[in-house]
């Protein structure tokens, strides 16, 4: 089940919301995990039966098992992990050491299985619940219904952001015990317009027009288009999938962190880090980074964190490049922040868009299709383009968006804009993207 369907939009989120909010207090978190689960199943049953078998495992370990073992962690680390890469990185791994086709025979169940959308995401927070559960950061005797709505928490659950237990146990609480949920609608309402409004028009119909190149440009002003389009399709399919899942948690009297911060307005490759999935560079840099020595030996974390993160994002040699790319980035960045930051700022943050956007089609092309677009798009050849002028008036007029007009007015409610506010604004954003859901595409981030 998607954000951007009427299955969602209009039967399963009303129908979850009412049921939720007239339920007694400790009946809404039995309400959050039945939910999820009806929500996850619509991807299969068997995804669901290994994300609930999952949540049991690290629930009951962090319960009876004294996690100060090194070997206890290692094993209690290996159902989650393990899942994970027999769903995600078994074909890739069999690949990679050119295994036999009849040598693949044990692994023929998770070969043919699609991969569990969401699977990274909830493994991270199985992970970091056993973590912080070693460093006594969390209790290790919560409930078993509040470690489970934190795992499965339908808002978030297939393409986060990624919660620490410690950030929504309280809110768990208060929920489960409170009469009031403190539930706001008016902001929620506004959050998930807004999202679903950036998914449609900045990310699907993008996504559309893309489509019309038939695969990779051969003419560079389509190369060009390409690029900038598909940078902005990420962001915005990304983007509007976080706000959307904050907005439902503020329904339902719950906040979930904040995933973005305007990352293509980043003055260099480190700082887009911390304002683009903000909750994977955190998560990355406490469980892996400092754990690694952090800046000790700066230039081999990096290094060591960004390969992994780029196999996080996808199984394939494409991925980790991505990943390697943009630690040659930061680190090029690190070695040459002196004169960098002496640049004015808009070259700053143009120079770093310009490289991060580079980078993207990695994802959607591979290392082939990567280079011939590469190759073209710095051809400067003449052949004659695809798309048109409306094609790029279009694509202009969100760039121009994205650069110009600020998130803390129309989204955060700095100076409380009676405009960005009003829920008739609201309401129209709402229908014209239910209108136009005939172009909807799967969010990105679902296979990943």
């Amino acid at each position: 089940m998607e954000f951007n369907s009427v299955t969602f939009l209009l039967i399963f989120l009303p129908i979850c919301l009412a049921i939720y909010h007239s339920v007694r207090p400790s009946h809404r978190i039995p309400v959050i995990c039945i939910a999820s689960s009806i929500f996850y199943l619509g991807t299969g049953q068997i995804p669901l039966y290994f994300m609930v078998g999952t949540i049991i495992w690290v629930y009951l370990i962090v319960r009876f098992v004294n996690l100060q073992n090194t070997a206890s962690m290692v094993v209690a680390a290996m159902l989650p992990f393990g899942v994970l890469w027999l769903f995600k990185y078994t074909e890739f791994t069999l690949d990679t050491f050119q295994v036999s086709e009849q040598d693949r025979d044990p692994f023929a169940f998770f070969l043919v299985l699609a991969l569990p959308p969401g699977i990274s995401f909830y493994t991270f927070q199985c992970l970091s619940y056993l973590v912080d559960a070693r460093r006594h950061s969390i209790r290790s005797d919560s409930e078993f219904l509040h470690v489970f709505a934190y795992v499965s928490f339908f808002p978030q659950l297939v393409a986060g952001p990624i919660v620490r237990f410690h950030e929504i146990s309280a809110q768990l609480k208060r929920i489960s015990s409170e009469k009031n949920t403190s539930a706001d609608f008016r902001l929620g309402i506004k959050f998930l317009a807004f999202g679903l409004f950036g998914k449609m028009f900045g990310a699907d119909i993008i996504a559309s027009m893309r489509s019309n190149l038939g695969g990779v440009p051969t003419s560079s002003i389509d190369a060009l288009f390409d690029v900038l389009g598909y940078s902005v399709q990420i962001y915005f399919d990304f983007w509007g999938y976080s706000i959307m899942a904050i907005g439902i948690g503020l329904m339902m009297g719950i906040r979930l962190p904040v995933n973005f911060r305007e990352p293509y307005l980043s003055a260099s490759p480190r700082e887009f880090w911390r304002r683009w999935h903000i909750t994977l560079s955190y998560w990355f840099r406490d469980y892996l980074y400092l754990v690694l020595g952090g800046n000790n030996n700066y230039l081999r974390n990096i290094l060591i964190v960004f390969l992994l993160c780029g196999l996080w994002h996808g199984a394939g040699w494409n991925f980790v490049a991505w990943g390697g790319y943009h630690a040659v980035l930061v680190i090029g960045y690190h070695l040459t922040q002196g004169l960098w930051d002496r640049l004015p700022r808009f070259i700053q943050i143009s120079m770093t868009f310009s490289l991060v956007s580079l980078g993207w089609p990695l994802f959607a092309y591979g290392f082939e299709g990567y280079a011939a677009l590469i190759l073209t798009l710095f051809s400067f050849n003449a052949e004659p383009a695809i798309l048109g002028l409306k094609h790029w008036l279009y694509l202009g007029l969100i760039l121009v968006f994205v650069f110009f007009i600020r998130e803390r007015i129309w989204l955060y409610n700095e100076g409380r804009n009676w405009l960005f506010d009003s829920p008739v604004l609201h309401a129209i954003l709402f229908y014209l993207s239910v209108l136009f859901l005939s172009f909807r595409q799967t969010f990105i981030y679902f296979s990943f």
